[in-house]
């Protein structure tokens, strides 16, 4: 959080660790199903699009699903530093700054949205448009970081198999355990 707002009492922050021990896991599962099921209907929908462009590889790429991500998250973040601007009178730069902070949870408190004038009270649009786009920002980040993973995992898996595919070729030229296995092969 925040730490604007803090459990005061001893039984207060008991029920908010065991809360945090189950809410935590669950909702990082919510937003990683929520993150592969997005990937999923956008890649459906791009290679529908490739097709009906009639292009003749409408296969779609991690690039091209990574490219779009990126370009997900950044349309996220401009929608709401410009929504947060001009409900917290903040210069773009701290409004982006505000949303990156919130959307990647790293949350340090230094921009607080709804503090303002009792807007939590007089301003309950904008309370709602808050937490909707804290929520579909959080997803689409996660969708996001999703494919990055995903991304590294299979670059990770690829270079396995070229490793295990160039000790299988020196194995059968005979060039494996050369020298006792100090030597150079």
């Amino acid at each position: 959080g925040y730490g604007h707002a803090a459990p005061s009492t001893d039984g207060g922050k008991v029920f908010c660790m065991f809360y945090a021990l189950l809410g935590i896991p669950l909702t990082l599962v919510m937003f990683q199903s929520l993150g592969e099921r997005i990937n999923t209907l956008v890649r459906y929908l791009l290679h529908r699009a490739k097709k009906g462009l009639g292009m003749r590889r409408a296969d779609v790429s991690m690039a091209n699903m990574v490219l779009i991500g990126f370009f997900s998250c950044i349309s996220t973040l401009c929608i709401g530093a410009a929504a947060f601007s001009h409900y917290e009178h903040w210069t773009f730069f701290q409004a982006y700054y505000y949303c990156f902070i919130t959307l990647t949870t790293i949350g340090f408190g230094d921009y607080v949205a709804l503090q303002k004038d009792q807007a939590l009270q007089t301003q309950p649009q904008y309370v709602a448009f808050s937490f909707v786009y804290i929520l579909t920002g959080l997803t689409v980040i996660g969708a996001f970081l999703n494919l990055v993973v995903l991304r590294f995992m299979t670059m990770n898996a690829e270079d396995e198999k070229r490793d295990a595919e160039h000790r299988a070729l020196l194995t059968r030229n005979g060039q494996a355990g050369c020298g006792g296995g100090g030597g150079s092969a």
